[in-house]
């Protein structure tokens, strides 16, 4: 592979962008809000007027953008990427979004000759220049192959689920365990604020007991000063995560009474006009701010 597109130039898009660069491969970008891509060009990448300038000639074309309806503009809207792939090309959509689409979507790729894999991100936008990624990925065994390469650029562990939808099944799960512990922790807070202890002491035991999980200890400290400050991940992000997994259970008749309620904090939150700060913000959902 030596060509590569990215769509999509978010906290996320922009740094896979970024390393795919300094990996050595030649990058086009394309994102629909203008300026993001000065600093990239700079090193050398090209910009794209449309996604299916971006893509025209690409090995691979790397997806990142925020839900089902910017997914499916990009590939099929005016001047869609699907119509302007090569036979051929690696289509990798790293966008978070629901199971039923990211399966239609590896069928049009099929029809187009082209390969597909779903390759949901776990961790944030710090991860990737961190070198701490992982990729839940789905995928049939040779494309994998072909672009592991690629996908170890801007990751560190890529593991492979199974066929399309496989990868991103798994980014669903794992976002769900993510809301259900996190949302465990605002209850726990609230009662132990409502309990009179040591609240120093209390950081410290939980940070080191048998609930310091990554989810856990990295939002920890700033659930307990109520600082959501910088937004790492907005609350509506999380929100249509957790919607997409539920359309997702019921799709596959599996009740989910814990993650539901979760959701519905999610649901309390944004109600509250919250959806643009940090998704951490449920914890004031049990102080009354």
């Amino acid at each position: 592979m030596k060509t590569i597109a990215v769509l999509g130039l978010g906290n996320m898009g922009f740094n896979i962008a970024a390393n795919i660069l300094k990996a050595g491969y030649e990058l086009r970008v394309y994102n629909r809000s203008k300026g993001r891509d000065g600093e990239l060009v700079k090193q050398g990448a090209k910009n794209a007027a449309s996604p299916a300038d971006a893509v025209r000639g690409a090995d691979a074309v790397v997806s990142v953008v925020g839900d089902d309806e910017a997914s499916k503009a990009i590939w099929l809207g005016e001047q869609g990427a699907l119509a302007a792939t090569s036979p051929g090309c690696c289509i990798i959509e790293c966008s978070t979004l629901s199971l039923g689409w990211v399966k239609e979507l590896s069928a049009l790729a099929q029809e187009r000759r082209c390969r597909f894999a779903d390759a949901g991100l776990g961790g944030g936008p710090g991860s990737i220049p961190g070198g701490t990624m992982n990729l839940f990925v789905g995928a049939e065994q040779a494309t994998f192959d072909a672009i592991k390469p690629l996908l170890a650029s801007f990751s560190k562990r890529q593991f492979r689920f199974g066929l399309p939808g496989a990868g991103m099944a798994y980014k669903l799960i794992n976002n769900m365990l993510i809301d259900v512990q996190v949302s465990a922790l605002a209850e726990a807070l609230a009662m132990m604020e409502k309990s009179g202890i040591d609240m120093a002491e209390a950081e410290k035991a939980m940070m080191n007991g048998s609930f310091s999980s990554p989810a856990v200890t990295s939002n920890l400290k700033g659930m307990m000063a109520a600082s959501y400050e910088p937004v790492s991940f907005q609350l509506r992000w999380m929100r249509k995560d957790a919607d997409y997994m539920h359309r997702f259970a019921e799709e596959r008749g599996v009740k989910l009474p814990v993650a539901a309620a979760a959701r519905g904090l999610l649901e309390e939150a944004a109600a509250k006009g919250w959806s643009s700060r940090n998704w951490t913000v449920i914890a004031e959902l049990y102080r009354g701010r």
